[in-house]
């Protein structure tokens, strides 16, 4: 299975953002899962809160990151296709490509 990771830093919009994301990853045949950077899945909602508190108290928020994966067998997953589809649906920022997490499992 071929996996890419996506870093979202607007994590106040993240659910907005993550709508945007999961559209356009089904168009390219990709499903995601929204993590912390260490690896735990996201309470998306909670992020965001917690990402505006920190705001308020003038300290910057946690970026997530959002692991792709493909849904069928021997497809690839392209993060820079599912990023420009997003912004293509009006995503406006708050999301890049992490190069560090690509990788290829078999």
């Amino acid at each position: 299975m071929t996996t890419a990771t996506l870093l979202v830093t607007d994590v106040e919009n993240l659910g907005d953002i993550i709508a945007h994301l999961r559209a356009a990853a089904a168009d390219v045949g990709c499903g995601l899962t929204v993590r912390s950077l260490a690896g735990d899945e996201v309470d998306e909602a909670r992020a965001a809160e917690s990402a505006r508190r920190d705001r308020e108290r003038k300290r910057l928020p946690i970026p997530v990151r959002v692991d792709l994966h493909t849904l069928a067998e021997g497809a690839t997953v392209d993060a820079e296709a599912v990023l420009r589809g997003a912004r293509a649906r009006g995503l406006r920022g708050g999301a890049t490509v992490d190069e560090v997490r690509r990788t290829t499992k078999r």
